[in-house]
């Protein structure tokens, strides 16, 4: 009786760990994506910075249906479309006299990214085409910079950002390199007011 006991005890135990364990891996393993910008034209942003905030965000896997990530347009462009995947909580570059690189970091689930960017996020302007003014995006040089965005037959036609694939409790170190005086283009040229 005592065996059958013990038995039946090993046994539900056993059960109970096989249990936990499953519910263990069916749990995304989050790992982080992180790295420097070097920020050219900081002199800019200090007469931007009472304008909005400076974000690092990323994008999830580009798809048209629906639309999200950042990729190619048939007959557009490459660009954003959609909400970036941290956009509910973002990391924000404070302005620093003087500093020209700045360390981010962002926790992100396993899976494949459309673009890591910065960009000003304009508090004034209501019009989705003027809120943000892309910066920078991690495209695989970390010595020049892109912007990201490839419009024909205009002079916004830059290398588009590199996609990236993070797996389970990786790591991965993306530096890149951007611009501050873009906003000097972009805001013009998208006759944002």
């Amino acid at each position: 009786m005592k065996n059958r006991f013990f038995l039946g005890m090993m046994a539900l135990l056993l059960t109970a760990a096989v249990s936990l364990n499953s519910c263990k891996d069916d749990e995304p393993k989050t790992t982080k994506v992180f790295g420097t910008i070097t920020m050219e034209n900081t002199d800019v942003w200090n007469t931007w910075q009472d304008s909005g905030v400076v974000e690092v965000t990323i994008f999830p896997a580009f798809s048209l249906d629906p639309a999200a990530g950042w990729g190619e347009v048939p007959g557009a462009g490459t660009f954003p479309l959609g909400a970036p995947y941290n956009s509910q909580d973002p990391v924000v570059l404070t302005y620093e006299a003087g500093k020209t690189q700045y360390d981010y970091e962002i926790e992100v689930e396993p899976g494949t990214y459309s673009a890591v960017a910065v960009g000003i996020r304009h508090n004034r302007f209501t019009d989705p085409n003027c809120k943000t003014a892309t910066l920078g995006v991690y495209f695989g040089n970390e010595n020049e910079v892109s912007y990201g965005i490839v419009i024909p037959n205009t002079p916004l036609n830059y290398p588009s950002p590199s996609t990236i694939t993070v797996k389970a409790e990786e790591q991965k170190e993306l530096n890149f390199k951007a611009d501050f005086s873009f906003v000097n283009v972009w805001y013009p040229a998208t006759n944002c007011k």
